[in-house]
C-alpha cells in the first residue's frame, strides 16, 4: 500500500537523524520567553561540500521580563558572533546543543527587537540521512535538508519545538553560480556575480521550524499556474534535468488535486504566493510550506503532501502525540481523491487494505504514547491508517454535511490558524456542528486501543419482517464497547438494501422491516466502520413461537409484538397487571393479518403482566409479560 510506504519513510528518516535525540528525550533548549517574529536568512552553501556559513536574524516580541534568551543550534555548528542593536553582544554554548544570547540590557514583556547570529560549520550527520544531506544525483552533488520532528537545530539556530512560529521570512541563499536554488515562499531575485549564484525569496506566512527547508543542485526550474476559485496562482517546479519530463507529467495531477482540496475544505492556505515540488534524493515526501520536496510523483504522494498544506502547515499539531491531525487528514485526502476520480471498487479495494492493515494487531493508540520513540511517532498503522479512519468514521457517523464543515470551521478557526492545534481542539469543532458530545468516540478510537469485532443473528418473520441481534467483542482491553451506526446489507436475487443499526449494547435486538426476504446478510459492506473477524449466521425462526411473540421477555423500556397469520380486521392488544388492572391498551383498525408492534414499558413497576390480544372473529389470545 503506497500510504504505508509513506509513512514508513517518513518514519526512517525521522528516526535515523534523530537517535541521539530520542536517547536522551532533549529536544529543544530554546527559552519560551520570547516569540518569533520574523527570520531573516542568509546561506552559503556548496553542494558539493558538507558545509554551512551563514547568518539568521530573529525578530522577536519578549513575553516575560528578561536580558537572556535561548536558540537551539547543533554544538558542531560554531557561533562567530552575535549582533543586537548594532553591537556584539556576548554568548555561552554549555555543549547542549544550544546558544544562550546574554542580551546585555533587560526588555520587558512586550518589547520588540531582534539579535543576528553569524555560524558556520559541519551539520551533525546521523547516516545514512540527516536533516543536512549532500548526495548526488546522475554524477551531480545536491543539498537538502529535512527537519521534521527536530532537526532543524542541526543547521540553524532556532526554536525546536511546536511552541512558536515565525511571522514571516525573508530567505538568501549564495551557491557557486552553476547551482539553483530552491525554498520556502516567492522568488524575489536571481543574481549572478563573481562564480556564485544569489537567489532571495519571501515567505509572508506563519511557519514552523521544522517546514523550514531548501535545496540546491542543477535544477531545471518549470513555471506553471493553477486556477483556484477565482484566483490564478503560480506553480513552480525544481526539477533534475533527467526527471523533468516525470514533473511534466503530474502536473494535472497537481492541479487537481489543488482544486479539489482548495474545494472541498478551504481556500488553499498559502494563495497570495504559490506551490510548488523539489526533488530531493530522500526516498518520499516531505511537506515543506509551499514547497514540498519529493523523491517521486506519484499521484498518492501528490496528494499527501499536498494535503498537508491545510493539515500539518496552515494548522501544525501542537504535540507530537497529535500528530494524526497531520498525517490521519493526509490519509483521509488521498482516499478522498480515489473517491472523486475513480471507479467505487477500486475505492473499495483501498478501504479493505487499510482496515485489514490496521487489523492486523489487535491493540495501539492513534494517541501518541510515546514521543520518545520516533518509530511510533510516525507507526503507518497508527498515526496515519487508523487516523485517517478515524476521520473516515467521524465522516460515516455525522454525515457529509456536519463533517466537511466541522473541518472548515477548524481550519478557519482564528485560534489556531496559521497556528498549533491539539485533538480537543478539533473534537470541540466536531460536537459543536454536531450538537452532540463525542467523548465516547474520541475515548473508544483516539486514545483507546483495537477495534470490533461483529457478531450478527438474523431471522425473518412474518411477511418481510427482519430480526437482527446484534453484538461484538472488542480487540483490547482499553475499550469495552464501540458505541457506532452499523450499516446491515440485506439482498436477495431481485432485491438489496441496507438497514443501518445504531449498536449501543451487545446483544442489541433490532425489528423493522425491509419490503422482502432476503437470502444473504453482510455486515459493513462498504467498508464505513474498521472492524474484523465479523460474523453472520441465520436463526430459523423468531424467538419464541405461534402467532404471537412477545420479544424481549423479561421487557425493558418496550418491548415488541408480532402477530402472525390472524384474520385482518379490527384488532386491539391490551396489557393488564396481576390484580387485573388495565394499564396500556390501542386499538387497529386495519390489521392486516401480520404486523409488529412496538409497546412502551419504561413506566412500568417490575412484576408480572398480562397481554391480550382481541381480534372480532378470533378467540383471544393472552402471553405472559415480565418486567
Amino acid at each position: 500500500m503506497e500510504n504505508q510506504e509513506i509513512a514508513a519513510m517518513e518514519a526512517k528518516a525521522a528516526g535515523l537523524k534523530q537517535a541521539s535525540l530520542m536517547a536522551t528525550g532533549n529536544f529543544s533548549k530554546a527559552s519560551t520567553n520570547f516569540d518569533i517574529n520574523y527570520l531573516d536568512c542568509k546561506w552559503n552553501v556548496d553542494p558539493g561540500v558538507r558545509y554551512i556559513q551563514g547568518s539568521v536574524k530573529t525578530g522577536f516580541t519578549i513575553t516575560e521580563r528578561t536580558n537572556i534568551i535561548t536558540f537551539d543550534l547543533a554544538d558542531e555548528l560554531k557561533v562567530d558572533s552575535i549582533r543586537f542593536r548594532n553591537g556584539k553582544i556576548s554568548h555561552y554554548r554549555p555543549f547542549d546543543n544550544s546558544v544562550i544570547v546574554n542580551l546585555g540590557v533587560f526588555l520587558d514583556k512586550g518589547n520588540k527587537d531582534a539579535v543576528e547570529i553569524f555560524y558556520r560549520g559541519i551539520p551533525p550527520v546521523t547516516t545514512p540521512i540527516s536533516s543536512f544531506t549532500t548526495s548526488a544525483h546522475a554524477g551531480v552533488p545536491v543539498l537538502w535538508t529535512l527537519s521534521e520532528p527536530y532537526g532543524g537545530r542541526d543547521w540553524w539556530p532556532c526554536k525546536n519545538g511546536l511552541n512558536d512560529k515565525a511571522d514571516s521570512m525573508d530567505i538568501a541563499i549564495t551557491t557557486p553560480d552553476k547551482y539553483t536554488s530552491s525554498t520556502n515562499g516567492m522568488l524575489q531575485s536571481d543574481l549572478v556575480a563573481g562564480g556564485f549564484r544569489t537567489t532571495r525569496w519571501k515567505h509572508r506566512y506563519p511557519i514552523a521550524t521544522y517546514l523550514v527547508a531548501f535545496a540546491a543542485t542543477n535544477y531545471q526550474v518549470i513555471q506553471d499556474q493553477v486556477t483556484l476559485g477565482t484566483t490564478t496562482m503560480p506553480i513552480m517546479e525544481h526539477a533534475y534535468p533527467e526527471k523533468a519530463s516525470e514533473f511534466l507529467n503530474a502536473a494535472t495531477i497537481t492541479k487537481r488535486t489543488l482544486q479539489l482540496l482548495n474545494n472541498t475544505f478551504t481556500p488553499y492556505p498559502f494563495i497570495k504566493e504559490r506551490y510548488g515540488h523539489t526533488q530531493f534524493g530522500f526516498g518520499g515526501g516531505m511537506e515543506h510550506q509551499t514547497n514540498s520536496f519529493m523523491q517521486n510523483m506519484s499521484e498518492t504522494l501528490i496528494v499527501h503532501e499536498a494535503a498537508h498544506q491545510w493539515f500539518g502547515d496552515k494548522i501544525t499539531c501542537g504535540s507530537w502525540k497529535d500528530i494524526w491531525l497531520n498525517e490521519g487528514y493526509a490519509i483521509f485526502c488521498t482516499n478522498l481523491n480515489i473517491e472523486k476520480h475513480y471507479p467505487e471498487a477500486t475505492l473499495l479495494n483501498t478501504y479493505r487494505s487499510q482496515i485489514n492493515f490496521i487489523a492486523s494487531r489487535p491493540n495501539g493508540s492513534v494517541y501518541v504514547d510515546d514521543t520518545t520513540s520516533v518509530s511510533r511517532i510516525f507507526d503507518s498503522r497508527l498515526t496515519y491508517n487508523k487516523g485517517g479512519w478515524v476521520l473516515q468514521m467521524l465522516r460515516w457517523k455525522l454525515g457529509d454535511a456536519a463533517f466537511f464543515s466541522a473541518t472548515k470551521n477548524y481550519l478557519n478557526d482564528p485560534a489556531l490558524a496559521y497556528g498549533y492545534a491539539k485533538t480537543t481542539d478539533l473534537k470541540k469543532h466536531f460536537e459543536k456542528v454536531a450538537g452532540t458530545d463525542l467523548t465516547e468516540f474520541f475515548n473508544d478510537w483516539v486514545y483507546g486501543q483495537g477495534f470490533p469485532s461483529y457478531k450478527l443473528q438474523w431471522a425473518t418473520g412474518g411477511g418481510a419482517w427482519i430480526q437482527t441481534t446484534l453484538s461484538q467483542t472488542t480487540s483490547d482491553t482499553s475499550v469495552k464497547f464501540f458505541e457506532m451506526p452499523v450499516p446491515i446489507r440485506f439482498k436477495s436475487a431481485f432485491n438489496d438494501t441496507t438497514v443501518v443499526l445504531n449498536h449501543t449494547k451487545n446483544g442489541q435486538v433490532d425489528f423493522f422491516k425491509i419490503g422482502f426476504v432476503p437470502d444473504s446478510v453482510f455486515i459493513d459492506p462498504k467498508f464505513k466502520i474498521v472492524s474484523a473477524n465479523n460474523t453472520v449466521t441465520k436463526a430459523e425462526i423468531f424467538p419464541g413461537s405461534g402467532n404471537v411473540v412477545v420479544f424481549p421477555n423479561p421487557v425493558q423500556d418496550e418491548f415488541s409484538v408480532l402477530l402472525k397469520n390472524l384474520t385482518e380486521g379490527v384488532l386491539h392488544l391490551s396489557l393488564y397487571n396481576t390484580t387485573g388492572q388495565l394499564v396500556w391498551r390501542q386499538r387497529f383498525g386495519n390489521f392486516s393479518g401480520t404486523d409488529l408492534f412496538i409497546i412502551p414499558s419504561s413506566n412500568l413497576a417490575p412484576g408480572n403482566y398480562w397481554l391480550k390480544v382481541n381480534k372480532d372473529e378470533d378467540p383471544e389470545i393472552i402471553r405472559r409479560v415480565i418486567k
